[in-house]
């Protein structure tokens, strides 16, 4: 696709020498089954009435964000417990890498440069959903990624979601955008994304050069 203006600008760092963020829901990992299958446990468990396809269709912001949605705030905590569990326990088998993001991680190994996945998950989920998928990071943060991002000296951070370009523009770093979530990239470059591609392949190329 045609790239933006300011492209050269995420080039560049991705050739560089500074740290590389990314988010992990549908922009490392394919988490969209592991996440419906503990979705569906909270249901059934904790009776809930979740509408699984629309929280699956908004993956990106904080589980217990998304949960209150259709959980009564009372019965949050009970459902953050079982959906998390679910996932780790049950949901991993479900992950998939998506495209690109083996070749990404090994390309920025081999120029000795961190990887840092910033990410709405809580540290030990994000972590096993890493290892399941023989992903290797520097470091693990689940906190607000503006302030994640910035420091952890990240130099460019790549996402699905509109909240994570909008979090590489408040954090002053390119963000690079990737439609293999739910989010076209119109959608990303109006969110702050300096370049969109259509998964992880050509960033890994270019942090190979």
């Amino acid at each position: 696709m045609a790239p933006p203006t300011h492209t050269t600008t995420a080039q560049a760092a991705l050739q560089g020498t500074g740290a590389i963020g990314a988010d992990l829901d549908l922009t490392l990992i394919d988490t969209r089954a592991a996440t419906a299958h503990a979705l569906h446990a909270v249901n059934d468990r904790c009776e809930e009435a979740i509408d699984v396809a629309a929280f699956v269709a908004r993956l990106g912001p904080p589980i217990r964000q998304e949960l209150a949605r259709w959980v009564p705030a009372d019965r949050i905590p009970r459902a953050v417990e079982v959906f998390r569990d679910c996932f780790v326990e049950e949901g991993i088998d479900h992950l998939e890498p998506l495209p690109g993001a083996l070749d990404l991680v090994a390309a920025v190994a081999a120029r000795g440069r961190r990887f840092v996945v910033v990410t709405s998950r809580v540290p030990r989920v994000a972590q096993a959903a890493l290892t399941n998928c023989a992903i290797e990071a520097s470091v693990v943060v689940g906190v607000d990624k503006a302030p994640a991002i910035s420091s952890h000296r990240v130099a460019v951070y790549l996402g699905d979601h509109e909240l994570d370009m909008e979090a590489a523009r408040h954090a002053g770093v390119p963000g690079v955008g990737v439609t293999t979530g739910s989010h076209r990239a119109d959608e990303l470059l109006r969110a702050g994304a300096v370049w969109v591609v259509d998964d992880l392949t050509e960033a890994a190329e270019l942090v190979g050069w």
